[in-house]
């Protein structure tokens, strides 16, 4: 059963999406949701924020398919940890006293289990994004609450193996309110950029609106430095996870004017959205890419189109990019979908990268960066210089 509360809200949702999303029911039709809501409801009572999350996501999972992560619903409540996941074990990575301590069970349930569990409520098109979907999870509560072995609990217990073999445990009370982990505590160094010898280093990790001034602001002084001895430039993109894709546009306008030198930009798992069409913009401008595949396929929905009912957030994708390096094929509207996108549009682009190097657990756990390294012993080259 579902409470009124909650069914008002779903159907809210719902009229959303078919009004907003550019290609409604891509992956299953009206009449097939309506088939999964009403067994879901059957099987499960729908009566707090927890359960109606699992609903919701549940739901949009089916909605969205692979290609679709920018429909969503946003609830969250936190523990005071943050996780890596790697090879399927998860890991902690924050706080520091415990990073890389391994998490074995949570509540006595293999942590293995958990994550399938999560799987039927995250949705994702690359699997770094299924591994970047986990770690967010993983310290929601709103999220893990709902999942149906954790659904009668009052408390989360991890249990942790230390880097000692010892084992702890840790546990979180359900009406306790936590400090809200550091998750995108690298934004700290958004927009900021370094020169070392003959290389120059910018940061470009979000587009965040509340990142408009201090983009335009690093950028002007960019424009003001000497780089006459500079024979390489590195954008490092990682964990991007996007925002207002329009704020790219200082950068790229920069790099614009400096296609004489090596351009390189690096990328991870947890790309998406505007940090995708930024990775776009740098390979038009010649960028040779270091890293790993990311968090998305090229060619996916998006631009989130959010709605607030009695508060709570949900969006619809309300466009669709196809992107290549001669055109790129976008469709806002309905009609626009119906006469641009084509079949083979619609197949999975799946970025990889020129030179693919990713981060190790051993890596991880001594703060190496071997994508950056690579990218600073790299040769010079450029694809315009062909």
């Amino acid at each position: 059963m579902i409470s009124p509360k909650y069914q008002n809200i779903y159907e809210s949702f719902i009229t959303h999406y078919k009004n907003v999303h550019v290609n409604p029911w891509h992956e299953t039709s009206e009449r097939e949701l309506d088939s999964i809501y009403n067994d879901l409801i059957n099987r499960i009572d729908v009566i707090d924020d927890y359960t109606f999350n699992y609903l919701m996501n549940y739901v949009i999972k089916r909605l969205s398919g692979e290609s679709d992560a920018h429909t969503q619903y946003d609830d969250w409540n936190f523990i005071p940890l943050l996780f890596r996941v790697f090879a399927n074990a998860v890991y902690i990575s924050w706080p520091e006293e415990l990073r890389g301590n391994k998490v074995i069970s949570l509540n006595d349930i293999p942590i293995e289990s958990i994550l399938d569990e999560l799987d039927s409520v995250i949705t994702y098109g690359t699997d770094g994004q299924k591994n970047h979907q986990f770690e967010k999870s993983l310290f929601n509560t709103k999220k893990l609450y709902g999942l149906p072995s954790l659904r009668k609990a009052s408390s989360l217990t991890f249990a942790i193996q230390n880097l000692d073999n010892t084992i702890e445990k840790r546990t979180y009370n359900q009406k306790e309110t936590y400090e809200r982990p550091p998750f995108n505590g690298y934004w700290n160094k958004n927009a900021t950029y370094s020169i070392k010898d003959d290389v120059l280093i910018y940061n470009h990790f979000t587009v965040q609106n509340q990142f408009k001034e201090q983009i335009e602001t690093s950028i002007s002084c960019l424009e003001k430095e000497d780089l006459s001895n500079i024979s390489k430039i590195i954008i490092d993109i990682r964990g991007n996870t996007g925002g207002n894709s329009a704020l790219n546009k200082p950068l790229m306008s920069f790099l614009e004017k400096h296609q004489d030198k090596t351009l390189i930009a690096l990328t991870d798992y947890r790309v998406f959205s505007g940090g995708r069409y930024a990775l776009i913009d740098l390979i038009k401008l010649g960028a040779v890419t270091i890293g790993t595949g990311i968090g998305t396929p090229l060619n996916c929905y998006g631009n989130s189109n959010w709605i607030n009912v009695d508060g709570y957030a949900f969006s619809s994708s309300e466009s669709y990019l196809s992107p290549n390096i001669e055109k790129s094929i976008f469709a806002h509207t309905k009609e626009e979908f119906k006469s641009n996108i084509k079949d083979e549009d619609l197949m999975p682009n799946i970025f990889t990268p020129d030179i693919y190097v990713d981060e190790s657990f051993e890596d991880f756990l001594s703060h190496n960066d071997p994508i950056m390294n690579a990218a600073l012993n790299y040769e010079p080259f450029n694809r315009l210089k062909q």
